[in-house]
């Protein structure tokens, strides 16, 4: 690894670690303060626990585990190694802080299967009759950092930034 590679590698792994631990403090709050009752700041905010068997936004949670469990195991893994191969291959600081992104959320929810059998989601956007499904900082954390990304693939200068 040349010396521009190695600092790659520490601002994919800071913003990983940092998304990770971040991601599992939220969680532990969630489950802390959140499992007797919801909390509401707002009319459009809602924190509420909920258990997250399935993929994204509870794809796949009613599947046998046969389908569910590698695809559950798998898919985390192969995203931290995908986008900490492309952050190194890239060679932008930009980019190593939004793979590092989803690299740390895809670690949060992968420790939270592995060592849960589920997923700990407890933010629940809503208003009137439109609403989202809960999601947790890890989620939050890989959403945001593709849609910056494809902001920056449609309208990014290319550079070292």
């Amino acid at each position: 690894m040349g010396k521009g590679t190695e600092r790659y590698a520490l601002i994919y792994v800071f913003f990983a670690l940092t998304v990770f631990i971040l991601d599992l403090t939220t969680k532990n709050l969630a489950e802390l303060y959140l499992k007797e009752k919801d909390f509401s700041p707002f009319p459009f905010l809602h924190f509420t626990l909920v258990y997250n068997r399935g993929v994204a936004f509870g794809f796949l949670s009613e599947a046998p585990d046969l389908i569910r469990l590698p695809l559950l195991l798998l898919t985390p893994l192969l995203a931290l190694v995908i986008t900490f191969l492309y952050a190194m291959k890239a060679g932008k600081y930009t980019l190593a802080v939004l793979m590092g992104m989803v690299g740390g959320g895809a670690m949060g929810n992968f420790y939270d299967r592995v060592a849960l059998g589920h997923v700990r989601d407890f933010i629940y956007l809503s208003y009137g009759w439109l609403s989202w499904p809960a999601f947790n900082l890890a989620d939050a954390s890989i959403s945001t950092a593709i849609g910056l990304f494809l902001l920056l693939g449609l309208f990014g200068k290319s550079g070292k930034g």
